[in-house]
This record gives structure tokens, C-alpha cells and sequence, in this order.
């Protein structure tokens, strides 16, 4: 059984026997109240502990460069008449620059928006 559906289960058993004490005995209301506080922090803290974690990144990224270029060219390609015009000029999802009319970033593989 996955780790995060027994807490989650684990969780709903919890809450349930806090509302059974609140409700069949209610001098231990203070009790059954601080059990779900501790359950909640204690929920959190393992459900961080066993998230999924996806593959590590490769090592040899550069580090040094920014995917933010630092000057904007002076001027864009003009269109052509089968392009429309328009265009940012750079990618929004990784600011890689872009000719005008182009459908998906070459860098990052997004589609651009049409505007």
C-alpha cells in the first residue's frame, strides 16, 4: 500500500476517534483537540518526508547562465507576409529568443501563444 493513502486512512481514523471522544466524553474535549493538532503537524511532516521526488537534475547545466537574456535585441525580423505580425520575440516560458511566427520554442518545446 502506498505510504501517502495509509496516512490519509490513518488520518480519517484519527479524526473520527477525536469526534467520538468530543461527543461520548467531553471532559477529554481538550484531549481529543490537541490529538488532532498533533496528528495534523505529525500528517504534514511524513507526507513531505514520502512526496514523490522527481529525477534528479543533470549535473552539467551551466550555472553561470541566466535563461533571462541580460539586452534585448535592437530589433526583431520583420514579418513576412505568411507570418503574422505580432510576435514577442522571445519565448515565455524560458525568454529564449524567437523569430516572429514561430509555433513552439526550440529550447523548451512549449507551444507559443497566438496573439
Amino acid at each position: 500500500m502506498n505510504g501517502r493513502v495509509f496516512l490519509s486512512i490513518a488520518g480519517l481514523v484519527v479524526i473520527g476517534i477525536a469526534f467520538y471522544i468530543i461527543f461520548e466524553y467531553p471532559g477529554y474535549a481538550t484531549y481529543a483537540f490537541y490529538l488532532l493538532i498533533l496528528w495534523m503537524v505529525t500528517n504534514f511532516v511524513l507526507l513531505y518526508a514520502i512526496r514523490p521526488r522527481g529525477a534528479p537534475l543533470p549535473s552539467n547545466t551551466a550555472a553561470a547562465t541566466s535563461p533571462f537574456p541580460s539586452t534585448a535585441p535592437a530589433t526583431l525580423p520583420a514579418a513576412t507576409g505568411s507570418e503574422p505580425a505580432g510576435g514577442l520575440g522571445f519565448c515565455i516560458y524560458c525568454a529564449t529568443p524567437i523569430p516572429p511566427g514561430t509555433r513552439a520554442c526550440p529550447a523548451c518545446g512549449h507551444a507559443l501563444p497566438r496573439w
